[in-house]
């Protein structure tokens, strides 16, 4: 994979600047990492499906989101601050248009604001900054000097090489050059006018888009045009690179440790391996210090173990035998200590460990596992809901099947593209599908016949398949004719089942993917301000009610399935622990899934075979 869509790369390159933004919002430097810390990493944690989509717009619709979406007014703004006294949208609005250099169109996507209402707050702001800060207004001309310097109260440390003018890199791009970033992406031209766009036609649904004749390709190298009143811009600007830079180097390494962080060994294990290292004590007190650390050394060794709990590094699993009739709960990639492991090549010891209905687990060796820090990929692995097939990648790339019951493997015939695999499989795991990043192509295995059938199209992705093998198939294009949107999603069902010229969506609709029922026609999914609807994928309508699912701080990490013909299973996080949740889709009713995998998932474990 390209290092320019490397994880660690966009963290180093794009956080200070995302903190400043917050800084602007807030008023408030601790608030602002704050912020900006807890938008990366709910957007990052998804870096899969962003990366190559204009990831820093995912962060920005984030860290937006959560700034207007604020109870209590938590963000009072300090006396002194040059957007002091303008309401939470107001300060939005100019923040987005003015230090982010957005044109209102790209500026509405990010903050979820109409055009119109974004134009208003603007005229609202300049009536405010004109009676308080009139000198912005008067003469705009000279911009060329410099921000302000930093208080002399914080250290300055030497100026971040990958954010030099405070502000995002695509900052000079949207001033005339072209930027290399990856993640500065030409938006569509900007039209002369907001207004002058035809209307799309009236969408079916809140989500749908509706029908659309084929979407031209954009033109390239364009970016977005700087926004008037420069005075003001150049306020910000100076404004947000005096913000005290204490925490600021700090915090690529903070979101990247919350992103890949993962729970090797669990409490329990600890727990009796702690319970074993006191009763080793008082045994061996009386026995003189050399009884002691025997005991000591025999409780590590051998502390006691419980079906089902993740085994500390030292403890390995016997690889997995050529039959297995018992289904496969979920997996895990096991832990190795050293920190130099390879999850392309891993050892014994970072395996993928399967565990069983019957609480049996098992490695498998020829897998490759875990999440790749250097890259941000997660290594790929499916099950089947049976919880008796499996699709992964070997260590020469190849994607395999595997048949557990029968040992019986075969291979997915498609390369790999540049990016992280996504992968979906039918409810009775027959048909496998595998979509790559933002590769033209994607594929489906048909196990019972072997054969590969190719999937068409353009940044094309496989979200469902049926048993009978139909696949809901979302392309993403991007366009100019949608106002507010710089890309949109056409969805279609392709296949025996049925045929349909599709529709257009959000994209933001598949972020967190999708569930087909088992009647093949209702799709869940999740929407940008996290509420679960059901869709006809033949024709986009949306029924039923639309229960949010961000309760009780969680927050969404995918769909995974229907459990019957009334309930959708969503995946869902607090940073600490997941927890699977059954919605019933006609009342929007939710609850915990009374299964104990949810006590020993974490946050991207494959998940196979319920408790019946």
């Amino acid at each position: 994979m390209s290092k320019s869509h490397d994880l660690s790369a966009f963290l180093a390159s794009y956080g200070p600047s995302f903190a400043r933004t917050a800084y602007l919002l807030t008023g408030d430097a601790d608030k602002a990492r704050e912020l900006a810390t807890a938008s990366l990493v709910a957007s990052c944690r998804r870096w899969s499906a962003i990366r190559y989509h204009r990831p820093a717009d995912a962060v920005l619709r984030e860290l937006y989101g959560r700034f207007l979406g604020a109870t209590g007014a938590p963000w009072p703004v300090p006396e002194g601050h040059l957007l002091a006294g303008l309401a939470p949208r107001t300060r939005a609005a100019v923040v987005v248009t003015f230090h982010d250099g957005l044109s209102l169109p790209h500026a509405a996507q990010v903050t979820g604001l109409w055009i119109g209402a974004l134009d208003d707050e603007l005229r609202r702001a300049r009536t405010q900054l004109r009676a308080t800060h009139p000198t912005l207004f008067e003469n705009p001309a000279d911009l060329t000097k410099a921000p302000a310097n930093p208080p002399e109260d914080h250290a300055d440390p030497p100026e971040d090489p990958a954010d030099p003018a405070g502000g995002r890199q695509g900052d000079r791009s949207r001033n005339g050059a072209t930027s290399a970033s990856p993640w500065t992406l030409a938006p569509a031209p900007e039209p002369a006018s907001p207004w002058t766009l035809a209307p799309a036609p009236e969408p079916a649904s809140p989500w749908t888009l509706g029908p659309a004749p084929e979407l031209a390709a954009p033109a390239a190298g364009l970016h977005d045009a700087a926004p008037g009143d420069p005075a003001l811009r150049a306020a910000l600007l100076g404004l947000a690179a005096g913000m005290p830079r204490a925490g600021l180097a700090e915090l690529a390494e903070t979101v990247l440790r919350r992103v890949t962080a993962r729970r090797r060994v669990r409490a329990s294990v600890w727990t009796f391996a702690s319970l074993g290292l006191v009763a080793a004590m008082v045994a061996a007190t009386a026995a003189g210090l050399s009884a002691l650390a025997a005991r000591m050394d025999e409780a590590t060794d051998r502390s006691p173990f419980t079906p089902g709990t993740r085994a500390p590094a030292q403890e390995i699993r016997d690889p997995l035998p050529a039959a297995l009739p018992d289904p496969v709960r979920f997996a895990y990639p096991g832990y190795c200590r050293d920190a130099d492991a390879d999850a392309r090549d891993p050892q014994p010891c970072g395996q993928w460990v399967l565990t069983t209905r019957s609480g049996a687990e098992w490695r498998l060796p020829d897998a490759r596992a875990g999440y790749d820090p250097a890259t941000g990929e997660y290594m790929p692995l499916a099950l089947s809901q049976d919880g008796h097939r499996l699709l992964y990648q070997n260590p020469q790339g190849r994607y395999l099947v595997h048949d557990l019951p029968t040992g019986v493997v075969k291979r997915i015939d498609a390369t790999a593209g540049d990016g992280e695999a996504h992968i979906s499989s039918s409810p009775d795991g027959r048909y496998f599908a595998l979509s790559f990043g933002d590769a033209d192509d994607s594929a489906v295995l048909d196990f019972r016949t072997g054969t590969t059938r190719t999937v068409r199209g353009a940044d094309v992705e496989i979200l469902a398949v049926h048993d009978d093998g139909t696949r809901v198939v979302a392309e993403r294009r991007d366009t100019t004719a949608v106002p507010g949107h710089a890309s949109v999603s056409m969805l279609r069902l392709d296949g025996a089942g049925a045929r349909t010229k599709g529709f257009r969506i959000d994209p933001a609709l598949i972020e967190h993917g999708a569930a087909l029922a088992p009647d093949g026609r209702s799709l869940a999914l999740v929407t940008a301000d996290d509420r679960l609807v059901t869709m006809d994928a033949r024709t986009g309508r949306v029924t039923g009610p639309r229960p949010r699912l961000d309760v009780d701080d969680l927050e969404v990490i995918r769909v995974e399935r229907w459990l019957s013909r009334d309930k959708v299973l969503v995946r869902l996080w607090d940073e600490e622990d997941v927890h699977l949740v059954q919605v019933d889709v006609r009342t929007g009713e939710s609850a915990d899934l009374g299964d104990s995998a949810t006590e020993w998932i974490d946050y991207s474990d494959p998940l196979g075979a319920l408790e019946k």
